[in-house]
């Protein structure tokens, strides 16, 4: 336990884990904060990566920046990544499960689509919470879109475009008010985004 004294803020570090938080989530979010604190980043975030052929975590890749830009970028590419990691995970599952009892599942390929589907639904589970906590930010007042954009990419594993898709969604259905109609459909980072 001493041995991690140094990645997560010193001694003491159980002492400083969130209670509500399960324990290794409240690790991990520990180790961000301290690694943002440590770096002086304005955005550190990370994401999990699967063991390629168990249903567990292999590690976590973190991530921090100081540029917008680097947060934008990182999501976008974590959300292919992990697309390409499902299908390959799937593949090895399949040649492990192939090894292991001698023959071939004439339905490997259906597997790896299966996988990347899974992606999209944790993307749609994320969209949920992120939804749910853009209005308790926004029952604090307005907020510009780029700040939304800043705020709910730090937390979720989103992209622009799902935040984005956010605003649309609550704002047909009357949740907050479209401020971007016109030319721009869709909200930009000078959209006020407010009940």
């Amino acid at each position: 336990m001493a041995s991690l004294d140094k990645i997560l803020g010193g001694p003491g570090w159980l002492d400083r884990l969130d209670k509500s938080t399960p324990r290794g989530a409240a690790v991990e979010k520990l180790f961000r904060d301290t690694l943002q604190q440590a770096g002086g980043f304005n955005y550190v975030v990370s994401t999990k990566i699967d063991n390629s052929t168990e249903d567990r975590p292999h590690f976590f890749i973190a991530y921090g920046t100081k540029s917008r830009d680097g947060l934008r970028a990182f999501r976008d590419i974590e959300y292919a990544a992990l697309r390409e990691h499902a299908r390959n995970r799937a593949n090895a599952k399949e040649r492990k499960r192939a090894s292991r009892t001698g023959s071939d599942d004439l339905f490997a390929g259906m597997h790896a689509d299966v996988q990347e589907e899974t992606i999209d639904e944790i993307v749609s589970d994320q969209k949920n919470l992120a939804t749910e906590r853009l209005m308790i930010v926004l029952s604090d007042g307005p907020q510009t879109f780029k700040g939304v954009v800043d705020e709910l990419l730090q937390a979720f594993m989103l992209r622009e475009t799902n935040v984005k898709d956010i605003c649309c969604d609550l704002a047909r259905a009357g949740k907050i008010t479209n401020t971007w109609s016109g030319r721009n459909r869709k909200p930009q980072d000078t959209s006020i985004i407010q009940m």
